[in-house]
């Protein structure tokens, strides 16, 4: 299957991530984590307008009664559309000198799940993040032992959850059953593990039909994947970046597949791409799905 990827948004970001569609304004809303920048991306007109974050950002969803509920360093806050404001909700449940959010996204009843990862980060050393789970205006730690909190889904019905990560058995993506009474998730398992010449799992989303799509920068070249609900890589395509970070569906009519990038490859001891930091826009033939809202505090 042959893919058209369309260069969208010419923006340098340090760290593009969380792209997230906005069904009521058909905008794309996305953060610069170094940055620290909420952007809004209009692919209408082409319009990018930023806000600077509280702190570090590292994911958001949508809230109930038009704004959205960000995860920073500094705590949880929220953003409302109409004043363009942020207000604080709560304070982060880790030291923010030690820790900052990282992915994350909402379950299919609008709580927001939440990782955090150390700043001093360390290849050898064992996973110090959290998963929390945000839901009116409280966090609850979810799941521990996070080395870097990646790949946040959740299947068409709820049920399951997907995130990836870094382990010494390699960079995979786990799933879970998910009680969506409760917002618990149990019995972890494999999912899939990254094929050979692939990078690290990144930001995930899944389309109406149960399949799961990532970013999967920092190989030899940036790609991104779907995989079937088994776990079986289903079709992949070459990104012109090597960083990209995370993909969401939007558009009309939730076919057309956003994915951010970033810039940070000097870190990793490769050159920088030049249309790193850059978002970029995909026709597909699979529909995504709206986040459900957040409700308010």
């Amino acid at each position: 299957m042959q893919f058209e990827i369309r260069h969208v948004l010419d923006i340098k970001a340090e760290l593009g991530e969380a792209p997230c569609w906005s069904v009521d304004q058909q905008a794309l809303y996305w953060l610069d984590i170094e940055g620290k920048i909420l952007h809004r991306f209009d692919p209408a007109t082409g319009r990018n307008e930023s806000w600077p974050a509280p702190g570090t950002p590292g994911c958001f969803n949508f809230r109930e009664g038009g704004g959205l509920v960000l995860a920073a360093s500094t705590g949880f806050f929220d953003f409302d559309f109409a004043t363009c404001r942020f207000e604080k909700i709560c304070d982060a449940p880790f030291d923010p000198a030690a820790f900052r959010f990282n992915d994350g996204k909402a379950d299919r009843q609008g709580r927001l799940w939440a990782g955090s990862i150390k700043l001093a980060f360390e290849m050898e050393a064992s996973g110090q993040g959290t998963f929390y789970r945000y839901e009116a205006g409280k966090v609850v730690a979810g799941i521990s032992g996070v080395k870097v909190p990646n790949g946040v889904a959740f299947s068409p019905d709820g049920t399951t959850m997907y995130r990836s990560d870094w382990r010494p058995e390699g960079k995979i993506v786990m799933q879970y059953d998910y009680d969506i009474a409760t917002g618990t998730p149990s019995n972890e398992r494999l999912f899939t593990a990254m094929p050979d010449g692939f990078g690290i799992p990144d930001g995930a989303t899944v389309d109406s039909e149960g399949y799961y799509w990532h970013a999967a920068p920092y190989s030899d070249k940036g790609y991104v994947a779907r995989y079937a609900p088994d776990g079986r890589l289903d079709l992949h395509f070459e990104m012109p970046v090597l960083g990209p970070t995370m993909v969401a569906f939007g558009g009309k009519d939730m076919t057309t597949l956003f994915i951010t990038s970033g810039r940070l490859e000097s870190h990793m001891g490769l050159p920088i791409s030049p249309l790193g930091g850059d978002i970029f826009a995909v026709e597909t033939h699979a529909r995504g799905l709206a986040e459900t809202l957040t409700a308010r505090a």
